[in-house]
């Protein structure tokens, strides 16, 4: 097997980057729901009663989200672990650790999880019940936010030959191939 690229954000871009580029498609992404959505609604009287499981349900979009990503994996049968760890007195970190190679279909499949497991379900309904809408934006535009990341590696994925596989590495990607395929 031949590297075809390696790729780790972190180095890349850094991580400071990453995150203000993270916030800013997050405001852009609530902007762009919760604007058209209010304009279609604005007769509608928008209901604070769950405020406090609001609050809970932005701490666990996180957790939430890295499960999106293993579930493709899971669902074919391949084992994976999801580790903890405290770095944070306040908020447990999630990772996720691969023990195998991933073809470069399932791991698309992997990085569109998120978007269409929750992204997708959260704007779907804030249309169907306006009166949470601006609950509902604020998670899906969350869910954007921390999807960043998922897009920049699927546009390198999608570039990637298609018989090609993915092999994780602490801080990174390796997307290989075989030396005599195309």
């Amino acid at each position: 097997m031949n590297c075809w690229k390696t790729i780790n954000l972190s180095r890349d871009l850094g991580n400071q980057r990453l995150m203000v580029v993270s916030l800013l498609v997050m405001l852009a992404a609530f902007i762009m729901i919760y604007v058209p959505l209010s304009i279609i609604y604005e007769s509608i009287q928008l209901n604070d009663d769950y405020l406090f499981l609001f609050i809970i349900c932005l701490f666990l979009i996180i957790p939430i989200h890295l499960i999106c990503h293993a579930l493709p994996t899971w669902l074919t049968g391949q084992r994976i672990k999801i580790k903890v760890s405290f770095k944070s007195i306040i908020y447990p970190i999630l990772n996720i650790e691969y023990n195998h190679s991933l073809s470069r279909n399932l791991k698309i499949v992997s990085f569109l999880a998120p978007t269409l497991l929750i992204t997708c379900p959260l704007i779907f309904y804030s249309i169907f019940y306006p009166q949470f809408m601006h609950y509902l934006s604020i998670g899906a535009a969350m869910n954007i936010g921390l999807s960043v990341t998922d897009i920049i590696y699927l546009m390198i994925l999608i570039k990637a030959p298609k018989k090609s596989i993915v092999e994780h590495t602490k801080h990174s990607f390796d997307i290989l191939i075989h030396p005599n395929s195309n």
